[in-house]
């Protein structure tokens, strides 16, 4: 199957289930054929030009094999690295075992369920994780709606989880200063696209919602979302149909609801709860 712009779009639209099924299809593939993610990387930096990570010049050229990797240099700062520079597999030991460790991702599984299946330490699990969200975040202009789409903000507090303090003055500072809330802006639809994005502190801005609305929603959408300023302005503006979600009227609008919206927003505080 050729990925050619049309049949991507196909499967962008398959339902939540669709694609669960199709991944699941291709991760068979993958398997039965020996492929790995490094395999991708080749296949990738082949349709695309070499870039030099460190100066981010395109006049390179290649300089020899390394460990069976493509190695380039760069005409401009003369700095050699491999194909596999700045990608999910660049100082991955392991890279063959990424695609069972994105399966179980996928599966909803924990950091420890995920290292244990995989067979791999829970530092490379921790490491693994944050590399693919890096990854997809790079995706995330691709993120459309479909028929009825949820809009709402979550304010989480300031983390710092995991920071290591040099002395105790550090730590006793780092407890005694108060960070404002960080505005996140929730967007899923009934197929299961979701987007989570950061949009800075205390609240979501009018023009932030716009921007996301313009990108990711048509005429063809019915947006739902709750009474709040910010969003009755941003959304009085989109072309899309609007349903205004009150306590009260709930049982009256048939299900139009931000109960999905809801589902992320309890799942995220049990996370940073636990």
């Amino acid at each position: 199957m050729k990925y050619t712009a049309e049949n991507i779009e196909k499967i962008l639209a398959l339902t939540k289930e669709g694609k669960r099924e199709f991944l699941d299809n291709l991760h068979e593939f993958l398997n039965e054929n020996r492929l790995t993610a490094l395999d991708y990387q080749r296949i990738k930096i082949l349709s695309t030009a070499p870039i030099c990570p460190r100066c981010d010049c395109e006049y390179v050229t290649k300089a020899g094999m390394s460990d069976g990797r493509q190695v380039y240099k760069c005409k401009k700062c003369g700095y050699r690295f491999r194909e596999t520079a700045k990608s999910l597999v660049y100082y991955s030991h392991k890279y063959y075992l990424l695609m069972n460790y994105i399966k179980c991702m996928l599966e909803g599984k924990s950091l420890r369920a995920c290292a244990k299946e995989v067979g791999i330490s829970l530092p490379t699990s921790f490491k693994w994780r944050h590399k693919i969200l890096s990854a997809i975040q790079g995706l995330e202009g691709g993120i459309s709606f479909s028929g009825i789409t949820e809009v709402d903000e979550l304010l989480m507090q300031y983390s710092e989880k995991g920071r290591k303090f040099k002395t105790v003055e550090e730590k006793e500072q780092a407890i005694n200063t108060v960070h404002p809330n960080v505005a996140v802006l929730v967007m899923t639809d009934r197929e299961g696209n979701l987007l989570f994005k950061q949009t800075g502190k205390n609240r979501v801005q009018n023009s932030q919602i716009k921007e996301e609305l313009k990108r990711r929603v048509s005429d063809k959408n019915l947006i739902c979302f709750k009474p709040n300023e910010e969003f009755t302005q941003a959304v009085k503006e989109s072309p899309s149909k609007k349903v205004l979600v009150r306590r009260k009227t709930r049982l009256k609008t048939k299900g139009l609801a931000v109960y999905s919206v809801n589902i992320v927003e309890k799942k995220i505080t049990n996370f940073l709860v636990w």
